[in-house]
């Protein structure tokens, strides 16, 4: 295993405020102005009070597949708790006590997993429930500066069968499902759900519940070069 480096936070700023600089002018990502705007002032507020550290890109990988499980879980964990309990923001007080996302929405992932409720498999009460299927699925980004990747069985099986999303959506076999953002914007892939009964594309933040695994810090092969 590679030992870590520090690099001490003005040079991290700079750099960071350069490659936001950039990113500004590349068209087609969706981000506003004032987005990335906000952004570079929250990184520049992380950055100010500590060191940037930043993991060798010859970061040793492993293929044991119960080591990647829990390194992913953890990834997932935290993007899971960054949520909030905020009231006043809803008519209906049973979505008022939720935890919420940064649009002020319920994160229902968030409230599974803070044990906040704990439904029913089914309305029929001689069903009996099934566990989550546990496996992660890491799905490389093709754009270079944004984060990859990681899609949760565990959640999505939490509420859905797999007859809801196999074969009809995704064909169960690596590789074979040519994922795009464009489709995805489009009601296709993961749209078929997000942007309708799961949460929104917009802004920003909810970029990260998905986009979570920074590149070179992946325990899955990567070919982004």
């Amino acid at each position: 295993m590679k030992t870590r480096r520090s690099i001490h936070a003005p040079f991290a700023l700079t750099g960071l405020l350069a490659l936001l600089f950039i990113a500004g002018f590349v068209a087609g990502c969706g981000i506003s102005g004032t987005d990335i705007e906000k952004f570079a002032k929250g990184e520049v507020e992380r950055l100010s009070g500590e060191k940037a550290v930043v993991e060798d890109e010859s970061k040793e990988k492993t293929d044991d597949p119960k080591e990647i499980q829990v390194y992913y879980n953890k990834f997932n964990k935290s993007v899971s708790n960054r949520t909030r309990f905020q009231t006043g923001t809803k008519d209906i007080i049973a979505l008022d006590v939720m935890p919420k996302d940064t649009t002020g929405e319920v994160n229902w992932t968030a409230a599974v997993i803070l044990g906040v409720i704990d439904p029913a498999p089914s309305i029929d009460l001689n069903v009996e429930d099934e566990p989550p299927f546990d496996l992660n699925v890491f799905i490389e980004a093709k754009v270079a500066l944004m984060a990859n990747v990681l899609f949760p069985h565990s959640i999505h099986t939490y509420w859905l069968k797999c007859s809801n999303c196999h074969p009809g959506i995704f064909l169960p076999e690596a590789g074979a499902n040519k994922i795009s953002m464009n489709e995805i914007f489009e009601g296709k892939w993961c749209g078929r759900c997000h942007g309708k009964v799961a949460f929104t594309f917009w802004p920003r933040a909810n970029c990260v519940r998905c986009h979570i695994i920074p590149k070179g810090e992946s325990l899955s092969k990567e070919n982004w070069q």
